[in-house]
């Protein structure tokens, strides 16, 4: 019988510290097996000191680099596959622990990083002192995790929040040039988030415009000027990736799959997967599979 994915609740250390723990690169994957693909119900940082390795997430493999930050969202796939010598932090903690304070889910969606399938979850660091206010704000979160401060709670939100802003600032898109301030419309912003909710029924960029109340041409057009790719493309990106946890996670037959993503026939949802995948659905079950089994 093939297994699904786990999905791992808090660890013992979140539950300890109500919502929020930070170890070491190396312990921290001790409370459950992480040499196979598996997923969390809490947000997850990971700060590399040294390269070597690779991360993958949702499918996508990313090297391990020096002072780079990976960021994981609650139900990611990922798989952590580093170089023993490599050294670093995991910074974890709930969707409750910054709801407690005045930032909220709102905050979350702002960074552009977390819940968000469209944006890498990647930053490299390259300039010295961005590095050091990293480690800084880092070495300010270790220290008041480990203090039996009554008031560390608080603390541990604050510090956090202003960490996640230092990497707001620091995250840059794939191509994005050094220098470029990131601005994103709200049409671009409010798509997005109209594609997380409808993308299993709506497929097509006028639906998306009539949605937004503009034309078709006027959604495109900011969508490509805001990030490089089409509309369509980010309607088909998601609908794929959503196909490929599908195939994985589940033991659910590709009709059902189709039917799920609201593809009445089966045989059009395979041509439509290989012609943005580049393998039909079976194989790529098959392979990803034979993969991690």
């Amino acid at each position: 019988m093939t297994k699904l994915i786990p999905s791992f609740n808090f660890t013992k250390q979140l539950k300890e510290s109500l919502g929020f723990s930070l170890t070491n690169l190396e312990e921290s994957y001790s409370g459950y097996n992480a040499a196979l693909p598996h997923r969390h119900k809490y947000y997850e940082i990971l700060f590399f000191n040294h390269s070597g390795g690779v991360h993958e997430i949702d499918f996508n493999t990313y090297p391990i680099k020096a002072k780079s930050i990976h960021f994981v969202s609650p139900e990611q796939v990922h798989l952590l596959q580093r170089d023993k010598r490599v050294t670093g932090y995991v910074l974890s903690f709930t969707n409750d622990f910054l709801l407690e304070s005045d930032s909220g889910i709102l905050f979350l969606d702002q960074l552009g990083f977390f819940n968000n399938p469209y944006s890498s979850p990647v930053s490299q660091l390259k300039e010295k002192q961005d590095i050091k206010d990293c480690e800084f704000l880092i070495n300010k979160i270790q220290t008041e995790y480990f203090s039996k401060n009554p008031d560390k709670k608080p603390a541990l939100q604050s510090w956090l929040k202003l960490f996640l802003i230092h990497c707001k600032r620091l995250h840059k898109e794939p191509g994005q040039k050094e220098g470029y301030v990131k601005t994103k419309s709200d049409i671009t912003l409010n798509f997005k988030k109209l594609l997380e909710i409808h993308f299993r029924n709506v497929k097509s960029v006028s639906e998306y415009a009539g949605k937004l109340s503009i034309t078709a041409g006027h959604l495109s057009e900011t969508i490509q000027k805001d990030t490089g790719k089409t509309a369509g493309e980010f309607i088909h990106d998601r609908i794929i990736l959503e196909a490929k946890r599908l195939l994985y996670h589940s033991k659910k037959s590709i009709k059902e799959i189709a039917a799920e993503l609201n593809y009445e026939d089966p045989s059009y949802f395979s041509k439509f997967f290989k012609t943005h995948s580049g393998s039909s659905p079976e194989q790529f079950r098959k392979d990803i599979r034979e993969k991690y089994h």
